[in-house]
């Protein structure tokens, strides 16, 4: 019987990992609990978390070391939780671009539109 451990994803609808026959779904940040209000952005530091099994997640990484999400520092797992939201803040900046738009923050190319206009 191995030990979990916990992974952080900071995609916001996770993403499913595959070893064998195995399957296991990774939360994303829309699962975090850690969100504001339904049209803003997430805090930077948010990350779904989900406990794996060690040897589940050790055989998924050493085969997908070269995989963008995991390059990027979007997903990433730890033995203790401290740990692993200490690391979700020093990696507050790394996006995934698929970020939800703060309605009040849109760049400078977009127009917001009202209800009922076209």
């Amino acid at each position: 019987m191995s030990d979990d451990i916990l992974v952080a994803c900071k995609l916001p609808h996770g993403i499913y990992l595959d070893v064998g026959k195995q399957r296991v779904k990774l939360n994303g940040v829309m699962q975090s609990g850690r969100l504001e209000a339904p049209f803003f952005t997430a805090p930077a530091n948010s990350v779904g978390l989900t406990k794996v099994p060690r040897d589940f997640w050790e055989a998924w990484i050493n085969d997908h070391k070269e995989f963008e999400p995991v390059k990027k520092g979007l997903i990433f797992a730890s033995s203790k939780k401290k740990r692993l939201l200490d690391e979700a803040d020093e990696k507050s900046d790394f996006k995934s671009g698929l970020e939800r738009i703060n309605p009040s923050k849109l760049p400078k190319t977009l127009e917001q539109v009202k209800a009922g206009q076209v």
